[in-house]
């Protein structure tokens, strides 16, 4: 899993990718030019102190990394932004959230199969 790290593109996501709201995080992707997934996360400060951010951080890695993913190679660049409820949400909810929140985006990519691409 590779981590997008660099403000340039969080900004680049933010304003040209497409987003879908979830319960607990509101989920935005954008197609790379790299030929693997890349992900970000990011913590308000309005959500508490560094060690509550730093605990929803880790949250989200795990998450992650315990996720059953689509075997699709989408080559998108997914950049997942708490929200509020992720607070009092247990560890499952939230694999649960992202999974669903995936397969939506792997049915819009199959849906509108050249918007993706036109969005950079």
């Amino acid at each position: 899993m590779d981590v997008i790290k660099k403000n340039q593109e969080f900004q680049q996501i933010f304003e040209k990718g497409h987003s879908i709201q979830g319960k607990f995080l509101v989920v935005y992707f954008l197609r790379n030019q790299y030929q693997i997934n890349r992900y970000g996360i990011c913590v308000g400060k309005k959500l508490g102190t560094a060690v509550r951010r730093n605990y929803i951080k880790r949250l989200l890695r795990e998450s992650l990394r315990t996720l059953t993913f689509p075997n699709h190679q989408m080559n998108l660049d997914i950049l997942l932004v708490a929200k509020k409820q992720i607070l009092s949400a247990s560890l499952n909810s939230i694999i649960e959230e992202i999974q669903h929140i995936l397969l939506k985006v792997v049915f819009l990519k199959l849906k509108n199969k050249g918007e993706l691409e036109d969005s950079q």
